[in-house]
């Protein structure tokens, strides 16, 4: 299975329009021709850090972020059930390469709403190897390599 990013907030997108089928969803900000209500979907600041032989542990920050027209009837009640839709549905979300499928759980899940958007934030940690290409000896240093001479 081959990880990238462009493959997660594809299959975070695929989670969102399974209970929300209707709803654009989009990976770049910009307000300027969406149709609203719709899904945003952002990475944020996130660590990688390396691991034991050739892997790397990464924790990746979400923010998926719920936009409705503005001044909407019962906004803050629509965010609020957005929030707790999002809540049950993000907490594993199915990555897939294309050809194959695992659950990668979420982490530290909070939401607030700024400004008549819900900000819905999570972590994903995932373990993942770094291609090595092995080291091989195909000269000696002669440098350092000298006969005692007694």
């Amino acid at each position: 299975m081959i990880f990238s990013i462009d493959n997660l907030i594809e299959s975070i997108a695929a989670q969102l329009k399974t209970e929300y089928p209707a709803l654009p969803v989009y990976d770049s900000y910009t307000l300027q021709g969406c149709k609203f209500p719709c899904f945003f979907v952002f990475l944020t600041p996130s660590n990688i850090y390396d691991q034991i032989d050739a892997y790397d542990k990464r924790e990746l920050n979400f923010d998926v972020v719920y936009v409705q027209e503005r001044n909407a009837p019962n906004a803050y009640g629509t965010l609020y059930t957005v929030a707790d839709t999002l809540d049950e549905l993000l907490e594993t979300v199915t990555y897939t390469d294309g050809e194959e499928s695992i659950p990668l759980h979420t982490h530290e899940r909070n939401y607030s709403i700024d400004d008549q958007e819900l900000h819905y934030k999570f972590r994903i940690i995932a373990r993942v190897s770094r291609p090595v290409s092995p080291i091989l000896m195909q000269t000696l240093e002669e440098d350092n390599v000298r006969i005692k001479k007694d």
